[in-house]
């Protein structure tokens, strides 16, 4: 049978690891790892059951997180979706979801935790019901206790299940069992018979499927999203771990679906999903093979045009490494120290030019600013960014060529504290934190004419002279700058000209209220004067630059704020709240729209306003909101911030010059 890759998904402390490394000891692997802690990035597990090589794929159960289950979404066959049922259901389930969907990936459910004190089946199904929009059909379905052991019951062969280690034997129901189970088998059969025209065509008939036939069907109806068959258990005691697997494994889609689905048809192909740097084996690359296989000491291709040589390759073993020496079609492959290999990256053993879609990450919600503490710090960050990049693409870092800081953009406060925390104990660079700044810009509401600045120096030897006449306009907003020259006779060589744009230039990049930049002001160059032997470039580039500061002062000068766009999601009950909390901010409501599930909310507000916006939204909702942002336009500050704005950056300014 093929090679198959699980997607473990759900929420936090729903039992997914517990899951994950029970099925491994079942299935004879050893773990190395005994630290119980929740899953902050993707955890590949490998073994083999019935000969059949399977990959388990441990996923955050944090909305911080989501990138991390991005890839692994894209990696897998079948996602696995564990639920807690000792708790209700979590914000988190729907989001995967809704990913699982938005991806193509069939889905099965694990109900856990069904030896707990707290457990609620009726309510966990209702729950699942209500909020997940396909049908869920039992296929191992939980029937109680008898003589401290689960009743299990298997629906495809209609026989209760005694898990013996990683063997399963068979039991004949009870009548009564039988009866009460009636009605949710015929369930299963019906649907797994729509999955196929041949097989709804028997069913009509004969009123039945074989168990083959049931498996197929359910199959199909699996890979259409028709269904969601349901498993149930307790991943901590052993129980229906291994009537599970048996199925699963079974009911899982081929690999060769995503070849299809993104039409690749290269002979040798794959994809790297996960990086890791290992503090001893240096960078690891986790790839699935699609078609072909691979060698150790060889060279691997990339469809952006790479291509490097690399000596050894590993696949997954428990939660170790096994150094191999081929790799093949299906299975999940590891490169050591290949710098080619980003994740996302499309991979051959030849020249290709085909490549795999690259899954969005998801919009960064929150960005702080960077320092590094100390000159060693600094000298460290850099490299360590480039890292942290290559192990979580859904982080992102740029250095604001305007405020000049270094910015990282994540998720959500754990996404970026997760980051630091790796940053200083993995990589020995510590920073400290702030909110960026704002970049505000200073504008006119006025024209003046005639606003006339003479250079005269003179100190032995050849002097400097000019003298520049303008008229200073606003423009309209967005605009940014327009400089005409409307000089008339020879009073100003038209050679001096650019010298004169230059020096408005110059002085546009610090206004007079806050040394902003100065945007959307039209600056006409009409007169002036010269000297045949002390006018220069240099003497008329400062003229104008004072010329251009003059004319400031008299043309009403305001400061402008940055406006941000916002999209936000948000349940249905929390829409108050979020507006409320928009006005408070000054925000502006543009649009209410019903998307499924959720409200959309179109805003605007300053982008002052809105820095820590992902804070107050998870408060409000539970961490069920979401929002997307992106530079609107820039309007005119309230004066009195305006007035708070401009005190503070004179005193920056004190600070500095002392």
């Amino acid at each position: 049978m093929e090679p198959k890759v699980l997607a473990i998904l759900g929420q936090n402390e729903g039992g997914k690891t517990t899951l994950a490394e029970n099925l491994c000891k079942l299935c004879g692997e050893t773990l190395k790892s005994s630290k119980k802690e929740s899953t902050t990035y993707l955890k590949v597990y490998g073994l083999k059951y019935r000969n059949v090589s399977v990959y388990l794929l441990d996923t955050p159960g944090d909305e911080n997180f989501i990138g991390e289950v991005i890839w692994a979404v894209n990696a897998a066959d079948i996602g696995i979706l564990v639920i807690d049922a000792s708790s209700p259901l979590k914000y988190q389930v729907i989001r995967t979801f809704e990913i699982a969907q938005e991806y193509e990936l069939p889905l099965a459910i694990f109900i856990n935790k069904l030896d707990h004190e707290k457990a609620n089946l009726s309510q966990t199904l209702a729950e699942l019901k209500n909020n997940l929009e396909v049908s869920q059909i039992p296929v191992v379905y939980f029937w109680g206790m008898e003589n401290s052991s689960p009743i299990l019951v298997d629906m495809i062969k209609e026989l209760r299940v005694v898990e013996e280690g990683n063997k399963l034997k068979f039991v004949e129901l009870s009548e009564n069992l039988k009866s009460q189970i009636k009605f949710l088998r015929e369930n299963l059969v019906e649907v797994s018979a729509e999955g196929k025209d041949e097989l709804i065509e028997k069913y009509l008939e004969e009123g039945s499927l074989t168990e083959e036939e049931i498996l197929e069907g359910l199959r199909e109806s699996l890979i259409k999203g028709k269904v969601i068959p349901l498993f149930m258990g307790s991943a901590e005691n052993n129980w229906g771990l291994i009537s599970f697997f048996n199925q699963i494994i079974e009911l899982s889609p081929s690999y060769k679906r995503k070849l299809k689905k993104e039409n690749i048809t290269s002979t040798s192909i794959g994809f790297i999903f996960k990086n890791y740097i290992d503090p001893y084996a240096g960078k690891l690359s986790y790839g699935r093979i699609y078609a072909g296989k691979l060698t150790s000491d060889s060279v691997v291709y990339t469809a952006d045009g790479h291509e490097e040589k690399y000596t050894q390759i590993f696949i997954p073993k428990g939660d170790s490494l096994q150094q191999v020496k081929e790799v093949s079609e299906g299975e999940i492959i590891v490169f050591a120290k290949v710098e080619a290999l980003k994740t996302g990256t499309t991979f051959s053993n030849s020249y290709i030019k085909e490549a795999f879609r690259v899954p969005e990450m998801p919009f960064p919600m929150l960005t702080l600013a960077l320092h590094p503490e100390t000159r060693a710090d600094e000298d460290k960050i850099s490299a360590a960014i480039s890292k942290l990049k290559e192990e979580d693409p859904s982080l992102v870092f740029k250095r604001d060529e305007e405020t000049r800081e270094l910015l990282i953009s994540g998720i959500g406060k754990i996404h970026i504290d997760k980051t630091l925390e790796k940053l200083r104990e993995k990589y020995g660079v510590k920073v400290r934190v702030s909110i960026p700044k704002i970049p505000y810009r200073e504008t006119i509401r006025k024209s003046v004419q005639g606003v006339i600045y003479r250079h005269k120096k003179q100190s032995g030897g050849r002097g400097q002279f000019a003298e520049v006449h303008f008229n200073i306009f606003p423009l309209e907003r967005g605009k940014g700058f327009e400089f005409l020259e409307t000089l008339t006779g020879m009073n100003v060589p038209r050679n001096f000209v650019p010298a004169v744009e230059k020096g408005v230039r110059e002085a546009m990049e610090k206004g007079i209220l806050a040394n902003y930049p100065v945007v959307d002001v039209k600056v006409q160059f009409y007169d002036g004067k010269s000297h045949e032997v002390d006018s220069s470039d240099l003497a008329f580039k400062i003229a104008a630059f004072h010329c251009f500061k003059k004319g400031l002062e008299q043309a009403d000068p305001i400061l402008l704020e940055p406006y941000s766009e916002l999209e936000i999601w948000v349940p249905d009950e929390n829409v108050g709240d979020v507006i409320g909390d928009l006005n408070a901010r000054r925000g502006r409501v543009i649009s209410i729209d019903k998307e499924k599930k959720y409200t959309k909310i179109r805003a605007l507000a300053p982008m002052a306003e809105v820095q820590d916006y992902v804070i107050t939204l998870h408060g409000f909702t539970a961490g069920r909101g979401r929002f997307v942002s992106r530079f609107s336009h820039y309007e005119e500050v309230p004066p009195f911030i305006a007035e708070k704005i401009i005190a503070e950056a004179k005193a920056s300014s004190e600070t500095e010059e002392k």
